[in-house]
């Protein structure tokens, strides 16, 4: 959950920089292309919000929450690297430079992928306990958060 509020602010600025910054006939808002690296970063900031909030009520409620912290982690963490690039690339030659936080951020991000275990390590444990899930029940719900969908 310490990565939320880095992606939400690399979100905010990539947002407020679009709606500033006019190049090529128009706002940077205004392009479809800008729009979809917006739309995808807070998709992404909305579904690491999302995993972490129901891998805290598991941790609340005592039930095993293994798989749902492994899960969260792992996307967190690259969602965050994403979420911080779209912004740099929507600032250009400016989110890369010391006048926005944004390159810091970055350097800070790509430490995430493997300060709380190695992606690769968080994706081995996800699909043992999938394996797992299935090989006992036939199915892969215990696995993917046993939600009631």
């Amino acid at each position: 959950m310490r990565w939320i509020g880095q992606a939400e602010t690399a979100l905010n600025l990539m947002v407020e920089r679009s709606l500033n910054r006019y190049a090529h006939g128009s706002l940077l808002a205004e392009k479809q292309g800008i729009q979809w690296m917006i739309a995808d970063s807070t998709m992404e900031l909305y579904q690491s919000k999302l995993m972490v909030l129901h891998a805290a009520y598991l941790i609340d409620a005592g039930k095993d929450f293994k798989s749902e912290v492994s899960m969260a982690k792992h996307f967190v963490a690259n969602a965050l690297n994403r979420i911080i690039d779209r912004a740099i690339q929507v600032h250009g030659a400016l989110g890369y430079s010391t006048d926005t936080p944004l390159a810091h951020m970055a350097t800070q991000a790509r430490w995430a992928r493997f300060a709380d275990g190695a992606d690769e390590v968080h994706q081995w444990r996800i699909a043992q306990r999938t394996l797992e899930a299935f090989a006992k029940d036939g199915q892969v719900r215990t696995a993917a958060g046993d939600l009631p969908l």
